[in-house]
């Protein structure tokens, strides 16, 4: 078959997307997988491998890195390494003392009065210190100069907008791009900003809203039907996911003697799966059925009709990261662990949840090792996917 170069400099090459999940600090996974992405496909002399990059929530965050850095790739992988590798909660949510105490205080005041979260920016934690973080790692005046130098043609992140219960994917990219509408999920074309990020990563009930023009936003993985979707109507010709959910994922023994009630912590464990991974392996079971549909269509007719096939590869972690949380909750600053024993998130209980929300160095160190490993096994298959022409 005909070989492509795998860095993106001509029009006639394959558009790649990069899809980058949502996950809170399970988005370390995908730091490894394109650490080893990096010593697989990228060469110092080349350019970006994925013109079209797309992500959400902490996926979001990773996108905008690696697109600030579209020019010099390998550079983007290891800032991002370095943030995800020396994390610590306080990077990410205030854990002091005071910090705690004032924002519970408004959750007590929110419950016996009527309207004081009418005028109040409510969540579980204050993420005041992902706004400074973010003010570091992030170049967003570079993301125009590598769209402007053909290394980048587009970047995207999507939010959930409270006030209209629309899923918006804003996209900053090539001119001749245009806004798209369907069913709950709109495209607007905008300059991404540190605002557009915060409303991406702003998981409900843990981080308050952030506000955009006159509307309020949270998570973009809640109500996202189709999260595949932005880098097709960027024009992507293959797909490069990377997910958070566990492969071959089996569920755990039940107690059948005695089933104890879920705690808070497990419920909300429950809710995140349904809001982070659910979404996406529905949408990749449907471009599967419809690559399927598609190759059953003469060429012509498909041709005619505007209708083409959408190679996808898909890599996510050969481990359960529910079990690699627990070992770490004792690595959280002692209130944190006080808080969280509250809602029934511990060693054992609530473990689910810790996954999402565990931002320390320790377990985020171990989910970059284990990206990186289940990425150099599946070696060849990457390399096939970029050196083969659709």
């Amino acid at each position: 078959m005909a070989k492509s170069n795998p860095c993106y400099n001509s029009s006639e090459q394959p558009a790649v997307a990069l899809v980058l999940s949502g996950g809170g600090a399970r988005a370390a996974y995908q730091v490894g997988v394109m650490k080893a992405v990096s010593d697989i496909v990228y060469r110092s002399e080349c350019g970006n491998p994925f013109p079209i990059i797309t992500g959400t929530s902490a996926g979001a965050i990773n996108a905008s890195v690696l697109a600030s850095y579209s020019k010099t790739p390998r550079v983007g992988v290891r800032s991002l390494q370095k943030v995800w590798e020396n994390f610590s909660v306080d990077q990410i949510y205030r854990s002091d003392f005071i910090g705690i105490v004032k924002n519970t205080f408004r959750w007590i005041r929110t419950i016996f009065s009527n309207d004081f979260y009418r005028n109040h920016k409510l969540g579980l934690f204050n993420n005041s210190p992902l706004v400074s973080l973010l003010d570091r790692v992030i170049h967003y005046d570079n993301i125009q100069k590598c769209i402007d130098s053909k290394q980048l043609k587009a970047l995207c992140v999507t939010a959930s907008c409270y006030t209209t219960g629309q899923t918006v994917s804003f996209y900053q990219s090539e001119k001749k791009v245009e806004n798209w509408e369907r069913y709950r999920r709109i495209g607007e074309k905008t300059r991404i900003t540190k605002a557009h990020l915060l409303a991406s990563a702003s998981i409900p009930l843990v981080f308050s809203a952030v506000k955009i023009g006159n509307k309020l936003y949270g998570d973009g993985s809640v109500r996202f039907l189709a999260p595949l979707s932005p880098a097709i109507h960027l024009g992507a010709d293959k797909i490069f996911i990377i997910g958070v959910d566990p492969e071959n994922k089996m569920p755990d023994e039940i107690d059948t003697i005695d089933p104890h009630y879920p705690s808070i912590g497990e419920v909300a464990g429950h809710v995140l799966d349904s809001v982070f991974i659910d979404s996406l392996n529905v949408d990749m079971e449907r471009i599967k059925r419809v690559n399927q549909t598609i190759n059953l269509i003469p060429e012509q007719k498909a041709k005619e009709s505007g209708l083409r096939p959408i190679e996808t590869f898909v890599i996510s972690p050969s481990k359960d990261l529910s079990r690699l949380a627990s070992k770490h909750f004792n690595s959280l600053p002692w209130l944190v662990r006080f808080l969280f024993k509250r809602f029934g998130i511990g060693n054992q209980d609530g473990s689910n949840i810790l996954s999402y929300i565990l931002f320390e160095s320790n377990y985020t160190k171990e989910l970059i090792d284990l990206g990186y490993k289940d990425a150099m096994e599946k070696k060849q298959n990457i390399l096939n996917f970029f050196n083969h022409s659709s």
